[in-house]
Formats: C-alpha cells, sequence, structure tokens
C-alpha cells in the first residue's frame, strides 16, 4: 500500500521518524501546528481569500513532505491548485479531506 493509498481510518506516522526516531519532538511540533493551519485556511475561505488560501496550501505542501506526510503534501497540492482556480466547490472539498488527513496523522508507528 503506498502513502496514497492510505486506508481512511488508519493512522499516518511520520516517514522522516520512520527513517530517523531523533526528529520524533520537531514532528509532534508540526502535528501540534496543524489546526492553526486548517484555522488560517479555513478564514481565508470564508473570506473568499484565495491568494491566502493558495499561499497557506502551498506552505503545507512543502512542510508536509518536509516532515515526513507526503499524503499532507498531495492534498495540500490540491488545494493550492484549486484555490488558483478559484475553485469555491473543490476548495471546501479538499480543505474537508485535508482536515480528515491531519486528523490521522502520528508521529510514530507505536
Amino acid at each position: 500500500m503506498t502513502t496514497q493509498e492510505v486506508m481512511p481510518t488508519e493512522r499516518i506516522p511520520s516517514e522522516l521518524v520512520r527513517e530517523d526516531p531523533s526528529f520524533a519532538d520537531i514532528v509532534a511540533q508540526f502535528i501540534g501546528g496543524l489546526a492553526d493551519r486548517l484555522a488560517t485556511m479555513d478564514a481565508a475561505l470564508a473570506a473568499t481569500d484565495f491568494d491566502a488560501l493558495r499561499r497557506a496550501a502551498h506552505q503545507l505542501k512543502g512542510s508536509g513532505g518536509g516532515y515526513g506526510y507526503p499524503v499532507l503534501t498531495q492534498r495540500a497540492a490540491e488545494l493550492e491548485k484549486h484555490a488558483q482556480a478559484r475553485a469555491l466547490d473543490e476548495c471546501n472539498r479538499t480543505i474537508a479531506e485535508l482536515r480528515r488527513v491531519c486528523g490521522r496523522v502520528v508521529v510514530g508507528t507505536d
């Protein structure tokens, strides 16, 4: 099973921590900040500020992969594309999916 084929309820551990457990604390901090990132995206979408939404999605696209969550990078890239296109319904759908994914990320496998 690839990262993009993760089951909808299964936890998603960091690939970075799997490779080097010494990154666990910094990955935990990243996870702790995901709610704020989602709130920023929600606020941008509520204000129909597609430029701010695109920037927030772009930032998560980069950091998601850097912290070992390529599935976050994939979803954030989708959101960035929809925000660029100013596609409101697709942005709403993608943020909802991103929220579900963020709720499943964990630091490690234990």
